[in-house]
């Protein structure tokens, strides 16, 4: 004879059922309780928005029931009732006679099923009457559309069903914590832990297990990877200003040397792979010793911020301009399709290097730049020929224009 004991449930799942049946009992009383208080809810408030658009219609088309113009009270209807959950108007003269009639356009599955529907939550229309004076002239009939209301359905039936099919999941779940109560939470545990290690997911969080020891370990395990991802985020703004600071100018703002080089370099390879031009322009700002010996550093700092500015403000959208050190500055014209558009870069530049600026000093000041331009692959084809091209052509500049002067009195 067979063990009895074999043919007997045990009691995990004795609990398991329990656990289902109570689960799939409370989400199905909730939904019902929900679906069906919600519809009522948008039914009422439905039924009152049709009857202020009735209202609305009736004094909308009033004037123009007045003068019998059937177009006017069309025009009238259709600017009050579109869009606004009505499946049709209709305007009746007292005889009963049509004036004019409006239908909901929608098409569609949903639509079919809407109008099938709205016998059933619309029985009658709302109705408003349209009087001058005591006279009574036309009638008002707005007809409900329940696609609102079937959406609202729809979408709690499928929450529903999707609940259910969490309540069976969770109660699996629920099925092999009963098997292992302490081992799975401490595995949650070590999942974080290996996640923040490995991935750096510091916002990830040990869920509640549901045993009092293990979720005060939880707890204090959870602070510590808040207190460590508020430290990681201000590691990670340390480091993203560092690498800003490593790779751009800290009195302009302009990137410097290192990212000019990393970025040309960048511009030859694009270059060289799409056969177009780019010019690499090179400034120096004349007689720039003249103003840091005569009025101090500070104002040599603010003619190099007002000159970086003015680079800022005359170059295009997608060009890129850095300081290169001292009173040495470049500006990336990338990609060039017409070397035209140098020229008219550079004209830029010297009109807003010809407005003037207000030193520390009370001096107001002007710069004048020295410019030399390198084009690629005209000039050279590596940064070292670009750069040396572009400085011989801005020292040429220089010389050229030795005697000009950049400061003006107030």
């Amino acid at each position: 004879m067979a063990d009895p004991a074999k043919r007997l449930p045990t009691l995990r799942d004795l609990l398991a059922r329990a656990h289902l049946r109570l689960i799939l009992f409370t989400i199905l009383l909730a939904t019902l309780s929900l679906v069906l208080s919600g519809g009522l809810v948008i039914r009422n408030y439905a039924q009152r928005n049709l009857e202020l658009v009735a209202r609305s219609v009736a004094y909308t088309v009033e004037p123009a029931v007045l003068f019998e113009d059937r177009d006017a009270i069309r025009d009238g209807v259709v600017s009050v009732a579109a869009g606004r959950g009505i499946e049709r108007v209709e305007v009746l003269d007292p005889t009963g006679q049509m004036l004019a009639e409006w239908q909901n356009p929608a098409s569609g599955p949903l639509a079919s099923l809407s109008r099938a529907a709205n016998r059933l939550f619309w029985p009658q229309p709302a109705i408003d009457q349209i009087h001058r004076g005591e006279q009574h002239i036309a009638e008002v009939r707005i007809y409900g559309n329940s696609e609102g209301l079937l959406r609202y359905i729809l979408a709690g039936t499928i929450i529903a069903l999707s609940c259910l099919g969490l309540t069976v999941l969770a109660t699996r779940v629920l099925a092999r914590r009963l098997q292992n109560e302490v081992v799975r939470p401490l595995e949650h545990v070590a999942e974080v832990a290996h996640a923040v290690r490995e991935d750096r997911a510091f916002e990830r969080r040990i869920p509640a297990s549901g045993i009092a020891e293990i979720d005060r370990f939880g707890q204090d395990f959870n602070a510590l990877l808040a207190e460590l991802q508020g430290w990681h985020a201000g590691l990670t703004s340390e480091n993203r200003e560092l690498a800003w600071r490593a790779s751009h100018d800290g009195l302009t703002g302009l990137g410097n040397r290192q990212l000019f080089e990393s970025v040309v370099g960048d511009a030859i390879a694009q270059a060289q792979r799409g056969g177009h031009s780019f010019a690499v322009l090179f400034f120096d700002v004349d007689r720039f010793k003249s103003i840091n010996d005569s009025h101090g550093h500070e104002s040599g700092d603010a003619a190099l911020i007002a000159v970086a500015d003015r680079l800022r403000g005359a170059i295009r959208q997608h060009d890129l301009a850095f300081r290169m050190g001292g009173d040495e500055f470049a500006v990336l014209l990338a990609p060039l399709s017409d070397q035209g558009n140098v020229d008219l870069v550079l004209e830029r530049i010297r009109t807003e290097m010809d407005k003037p600026y207000r030193l520390p000093s009370g001096i107001i000041a002007r710069s004048k730049l020295s410019v030399g331009v390198a084009l690629f692959p005209d000039h050279g084809e590596t940064i070292e020929d670009l750069l040396r091209k572009a400085d011989a052509e801005m020292y040429r500049d220089k010389r050229g224009d030795a005697g000009s002067g950049a400061l003006a009195n107030a």
